[in-house]
């Protein structure tokens, strides 16, 4: 295999470049034609805008190496399934002095429900589908912030996954390739970098909190405050990442591709129109969620209004009193509507109603009454609420805290705040009302 010295040397990166230098060229014999009176208006427009789409496709082949060299050393590889403005942002917050900063953004993304399409992306290959019932449990666990559960279970699966990969040995054996040909996660300043930190010796018990997954220290009981955001996050970044190391593999990329066939002039500005109006597409969205992701703060107390009356229409405190109030309306239906599950199958609402029936009918609400609202990140909300219930003609009085999660009806990021957004509540309170 040809070893590339940055991830821009990679085909999937070095390619864009070289269609614009050809469209450049293009361009040079649209001008010539021009000259001798010639024209064509939408070429010309087209050709226009190559000064914007070359420094922009250039910056964007560089970000997968500035974020090693700023992140690696940290636990955090760019991959192909990496979030690009997440990225992008990372990278200009550390060269801008902030990698504090950058790293609580890294950590609070791969510990949300920004994670989410895992349920699609680990069912495909075998070695991660084998794993799945492990693999949804930890990503239920992250939600809820157990971390000291998820930690191992992630590093288990990350070992596994490999050692069924490789046939003979596991993530964290030294003589593991973990390279692949035209892969971003395994570029030689990709998984195998962040191996070798992570299996770094701990021959020492430790009581000082840890910052990275130390699969020694962690396994083998010597790091013993190792459950943050910042080790689950690094987990789950690994464990994607090792998920395009092995699409690679499967797509045979490890072998160089044969040689591309020369294309037509016709063929070569008909792609050019394509890239570019695909390329102002992705970036108008782009912008757009980067600013908005920046812009946003969680309310303040001031902001905040406990009285159900101020609740706005998308918000997480109105969304968990109507689902106190179907509760108490034992609408069981709706409740199962609100409920976040993993996945975006379809449910059968009225086999899953059943199911809240049976949860439910025992534990009649009488009274209750939202007493904390907290912002915990862009896509995640706690309401806490004081309840009334009746438990087997006994009457019970507790404190519950809704964990709660918003998502956009069109597949983009939800933010808090923003309007047609629906929230759902992670089910972890259900099974407290027993005791």
């Amino acid at each position: 295999m040809i070893k590339k010295d940055k991830i821009s040397d990679l085909p999937s990166y070095a390619k864009p470049r070289k269609e614009i230098q050809g469209a450049y060229a293009i361009g040079k014999i649209i001008k010539f034609f021009s000259f001798f009176g010639l024209k064509n208006d939408a070429l010309n427009e087209a050709f226009s805008r190559l000064p914007d789409l070359k420094k922009e496709i250039e910056h964007l082949s560089t970000i997968p190496d500035r974020f090693n060299n700023q992140f690696a050393k940290l636990g955090w590889i760019s991959h192909e399934s990496m979030n690009s403005p997440l990225m992008e942002k990372a990278v200009e917050l550390a060269e801008n002095g902030d990698i504090n900063k950058a790293e609580n953004i890294l950590s609070d993304h791969f510990t949300s429900t920004e994670i989410k399409w895992l349920h699609h992306r680990f069912k495909i290959l075998p070695e991660f589908s084998v794993r799945f019932n492990l693999i949804q449990k930890a990503y239920e666990d992250t939600l809820e912030r157990r971390f000291y559960s998820c930690v191992p279970i992630l590093l288990l699966i990350i070992d596994g996954v490999v050692n069924d990969i490789s046939k003979n040995k596991g993530f964290f054996t030294e003589t593991t390739d973990l390279t692949a040909w035209d892969s971003i996660a395994a570029h030689s300043s990709g998984l195998t970098a962040i191996r070798d930190i992570f299996n770094a010796s701990r021959k020492k018990t430790n009581s000082e909190e840890i910052f990275l997954p130390y699969r020694n220290g962690i396994l083998h009981g010597r790091d013993l405050k190792f459950d943050n955001k910042f080790v689950v996050g690094k987990c789950w970044s690994t464990l994607f990442a090792i998920n395009d190391w092995a699409r690679a593999l499967k797509e045979q990329k490890e072998n160089p591709p044969i040689q591309e066939t020369q294309i037509t002039l016709r063929e070569s500005l008909r792609d050019l129109k394509n890239t570019i109006i695909e390329h102002n597409k992705w970036k108008i969205k782009h912008e757009k969620t980067l600013k908005e992701l920046e812009d946003w703060k969680p309310r303040s107390e001031i902001e905040l209004s406990l009285n159900p009356s101020d609740f706005r229409e998308f918000s997480p405190e109105k969304q968990a009193f109507n689902l106190a109030q179907n509760w108490l309306n034992k609408n069981y239906g709706k409740i199962a509507i609100q409920m976040y599950r993993i996945g975006d199958k379809d449910i059968n609402v009225e086999k899953e109603a059943g199911k809240i029936r049976r949860e439910l009918e025992y534990k009649i609400l009488k009274e209750y009454k939202i007493t904390k609202i907290k912002d915990d990140t862009p896509a995640i909300s706690e309401i806490t609420m004081d309840i009334t219930y009746e438990l087997n003609k006994k009457e019970m009085k507790k404190e519950i805290v809704m964990r709660m999660i918003c998502k956009s009806p069109y597949g983009e990021i939800g933010i808090n705040g923003q309007e047609d957004i629906a929230w759902e509540f992670i089910n972890n309170f259900f099974y407290r009302l027993d005791f």
